[in-house]
């Protein structure tokens, strides 16, 4: 984000807050999720999960409401670039390692992770959806093959 960019929304942000409905901080996100790039909650499950973006260690955080880290899962996938966590009707989560900044990335991946591995196991195994943006013909159009989010809608 560009430095302009950031102070009007951090502008916005400030100005649009309504004094009279201040929000209450319940807890602070530990020092070790110093990138968080995705949150989720799984119904199942009582905690919030979440993962740090790139250049961090493949790991799945189970966080408690108060805060702190009560479960790091292992992840047998490289964190390429993380941006985003979804879950499905069934509790499964997604991780969507579809970050691609500089757009030399070719093939991307949504990395699933069943339910019942969520809280058994220390080390998880993953499927591994491969994907690829289509290619663009016309060499003059710039376009970014980046995404930072996306959700499941079922």
């Amino acid at each position: 984000m560009k430095p302009k960019q950031f102070l009007f929304l951090t502008l916005f942000i400030l100005l649009s807050c309504n004094p009279s409905n201040r929000l209450k901080i319940i807890a602070d996100v530990p020092s070790s999720l110093e990138e968080v790039s995705g949150t989720e909650s799984v119904a199942s499950s009582p905690y919030l999960w979440m993962v740090n973006d790139s250049g961090n260690k493949p790991r799945l955080f189970a966080v408690s409401t108060d805060g702190k880290i009560e479960k790091t899962l292992k992840i047998n996938a490289k964190n390429h670039d993380w941006e985003d966590l979804t879950t499905d009707d069934d509790g499964n989560i997604y991780i969507g390692d579809f970050g691609n900044n500089s757009g030399k990335r070719k093939k991307l991946h949504i990395l699933k992770i069943a339910n019942q591995e969520l809280l058994q196991k220390q080390q998880v195994e993953v499927e591994k959806i491969t994907f690829e943006y289509p290619k663009i013909k016309d060499k003059k159009k710039k376009v970014s093959y980046d995404a930072e989010a996306y959700t499941i809608i079922s």
